[in-house]
């Protein structure tokens, strides 16, 4: 039986996979197509058909990625670079971890700023922040990312 709201979500979901969009435009893309399907349904069409005819008139996904790539802001453009780096873990488990892993960090560095501000010197604090805590973080980092891409295999 084919199932409408599915197919529209994974069609919805290929269409923005690898690229780092808004909620707001996959519902406004998703939007745009069940209006299609309304007016093939208008028309006597099964969902089927009318998914089929409504998809078609959209265009291809490669078109419709040409499109939002002339609207792409240079954010949008990091995001999708570090979209196609994390491809192969960036599993819904995975990014929780990942977001997880890049909060403790930032608080254990916002903390430890908050306290030796008080005790140290500027020049100081700046260097410790950029040649301890910020290496610490990027290489526990990879770790994680190396351990979530072994569980994947």
């Amino acid at each position: 039986m084919f199932d409408l709201e599915r197919e529209v979500a994974a069609w919805s979901a290929a269409v923005h996979a690898e690229r780092c969009q808004p909620a707001a435009s996959v519902a406004e893309l998703s939007d745009h197509l069940y209006c299609e399907i309304e007016s093939a349904r208008e028309a006597g069409m099964s969902d089927e058909e009318a998914f089929r005819i409504a998809t078609a008139r959209l265009g291809s996904m490669k078109d419709l990625a040409a499109e939002h790539e002339k609207n792409r802001s240079a954010l949008g453009a990091a995001c999708q670079v570090a979209a196609k780096i994390d491809g192969p873990i960036l599993r819904p488990d995975h990014r929780r971890v990942l977001v997880a892993h890049a909060m403790i960090w930032a608080a254990i560095i916002i903390a430890s700023t908050l306290v030796l501000k008080k005790t140290t010197p500027s020049e100081v604090l700046s260097w410790l922040l950029l040649g301890v805590f910020i290496p610490l973080w990027l290489a526990s980092d990879m770790v994680v990312r190396w351990a979530l891409r072994r569980e994947a295999r």
